[in-house]
């Protein structure tokens, strides 16, 4: 029972929050534009004719609620419209203030990205000089080395001391052979002349050559000392032969015969050295004209490094004094008419536009006095 009645009083609230505030505790203010006043049950069941008094009364209180919640709704409609146009202009503001904002950032950026353009194109050609100043050094050093490397070869001849030990020898030799006869004065004629014949005999050896191939390099002297001193050693085992008594001619002095094997083995030892130096000289006359041959082509290499190493020079002077400035103008103040012709501005002075206008100025007054005065003197003369 006590259910019952409990269940019974929230429906009778819940009826009471329906009708007076369409089931809600609190009405928000803009709810008031979606309330509505429902009609009396009569006005759609009944025509006005049959109404009774006490419905006419509560028809028209019902017109005055109705129309009184119309003007709380057009109040309401008008405060949101104003309010609307506040903020629409509050937003106008602040969008033409954003824009503002934004036109002087765009601005800013501008500007800071042709700062930012101008010093990294400095940099550009700062890095760009020295890697050209670094290249011309560097082709100037592999010139400079290949110079001094030619240069180094330069040709030498046989020393001088070495050609004359030569004709020294060969002197000393042919003076041997104009002395024998003289050495034997005291030895009859016939027997100076049978030894002459032997003087000039030597033993059957295999001869070494006087001429060697172009392509040894003299540094190889030590083989061919080596090649004389063993052909020295071959003719003086072979003259031990030919100094056996068994040679010696009838009826001659042993003592005559030992004097004469004494001067012929001095002949032969003048006559090896003679052939070992011969040697010699031809090993360096075949080197030295190797070298001569050589020495052509690096004449015409030194002369080849000589201009390269010149121009060289004469570019990197150049590129040293025309120097790159990069100078901030503003538009307008340098004004070129473009010819096919190359202008030539080492005779040029950089002035301001300022100065260039007031300069021009100067010449217009200037030309326009001459030419009053030339007139007035042309007038004076014709009258």
């Amino acid at each position: 029972m006590h259910k019952k009645k409990q269940q019974e009083g929230d429906e009778h609230r819940e009826k009471a929050l329906d009708d007076m505030m369409g089931g809600a505790l609190e009405v928000k203010k803009e709810d008031i534009l979606n309330m509505e006043i429902p009609q009396p049950e009569f006005v759609l069941s009944k025509p006005d004719t049959q109404w009774s008094e006490e419905e006419k009364k509560v028809y028209k209180e019902y017109e005055k609620k109705n129309k009184e919640l119309s003007e709380e709704q057009e109040k309401y409609r008008k405060s949101l419209e104003i309010e609307m146009r506040k903020l629409q202009a509050s937003i106008k503001d602040a969008t033409e203030g954003f824009d503002e904002t934004l036109t002087k950032l765009l601005e800013w950026k501008v500007k800071s990205e042709m700062v930012i353009y101008q010093e990294e194109l400095k940099i550009t050609n700062i890095v760009y000089s020295i890697l050209i100043e670094e290249e011309i050094r560097n082709r100037e050093v592999e010139l400079s080395l290949k110079l001094e490397k030619f240069l180094a070869y330069k040709v030498r001849g046989p020393s001088s001391y070495t050609v004359m030990h030569a004709v020294i020898l060969f002197m000393s030799l042919k003076l041997l052979d104009k002395k024998f006869r003289k050495d034997f004065l005291d030895v009859p004629v016939h027997i100076v002349e049978h030894l002459y014949k032997l003087f000039k005999r030597r033993p059957r050896v295999q001869k070494m050559r006087t001429q060697m191939d172009s392509s040894i390099n003299i540094k190889d002297q030590s083989l061919c000392g080596w090649m004389a001193a063993d052909g020295l050693s071959q003719m003086l085992k072979a003259m031990e032969e030919l100094d056996a008594p068994e040679n010696m001619p009838e009826d001659l002095d042993p003592l005559i015969w030992e004097r004469f094997c004494l001067v012929r083995r001095a002949k032969v030892e003048s006559e090896q050295q003679v052939k070992t130096m011969a040697l010699t000289l031809a090993e360096m006359q075949a080197f030295l004209q190797k070298r001569i041959d050589e020495n052509e082509t690096y004449e015409q290499e030194i002369k080849n490094l000589t201009d390269e190493l010149d121009r060289v020079h004469k570019e990197k002077n150049c590129f040293r004094k025309d120097i790159m400035v990069q100078v901030l103008m503003k538009q307008g103040q340098v004004e070129l008419t473009p010819t096919d012709l190359t202008a030539d501005y080492s005779d040029s002075v950089l002035h301001h536009r300022s100065v260039v206008e007031g300069l021009n100025h100067t010449i217009k007054l200037n030309a326009g006095s001459k030419h009053d005065r030339r007139s007035y003197l042309v007038y004076i003369l014709t009258d």
